[in-house]
């Protein structure tokens, strides 16, 4: 299978709420640091279409920035951004090292065992502040486990080709079912 990088944005951010009364909104990061979230000033959504102007920024907490958005003058403008997402064309990143993935690319990869076999597909990536987690939808049951992750748990990732690859005692170790010896 090849996976090819289908979404021209890459998420940066997401409006959690309102933040005063003058139309700032607070937002959620999910850049590797608020300096790289405060570089960009215009943001849009998904598609591209909708385009959101920040004026300026200000840190709030380690993931959390405070922004003024051009045309949003009052709170009730501001709340109705709730859950908006802001994304900036892939074009705009830095070249990224060995090892290093934007979350955007891994989700939606192949999960393979050791031996190849696909056992399930990456649904998500977080990371609350302690390192990257990964969340996997396994093919075999309904069951999703999250997983850290490090090269511990998975060795192998190939972007291009589509997979990862865990490992499979650390899988066994954060599944909250237990399935007979066979079906490994």
């Amino acid at each position: 299978m090849s996976h090819s990088i289908t979404s021209p944005h890459i998420l940066m951010g997401v409006v959690a709420s309102a933040h005063g009364v003058q139309g700032q909104v607070k937002i959620k990061i999910f850049a590797t640091s608020p300096t790289s979230f405060m570089t960009h000033k215009k943001f849009s959504d998904k598609s591209g279409k909708q385009l959101f102007l920040f004026k300026n920024f200000s840190v709030f907490k380690e993931n959390i920035i405070i922004g003024t958005l051009e045309e949003v003058t009052t709170r009730n403008q501001a709340e109705n951004l709730k859950g908006t997402e802001l994304y900036i064309s892939r074009d705009q990143l830095p070249s990224i090292k060995d090892e290093e993935y934007y979350y955007e690319d891994l989700i939606g990869l192949e999960v393979r065992d050791n031996s190849g076999e696909q056992i399930g597909v990456v649904k998500a990536v977080y990371n609350f502040g302690s390192g990257d987690l990964i969340e996997i939808k396994l093919s075999d049951s309904r069951e999703t486990v999250v997983l850290p992750f490090t090269r511990e748990a998975i060795p192998t990732v190939s972007i291009s080709d589509g997979y990862l690859i865990i490992n499979q005692i650390v899988l066994n170790q954060f599944r909250t079912t237990k399935r007979d010896e066979k079906s490994l």
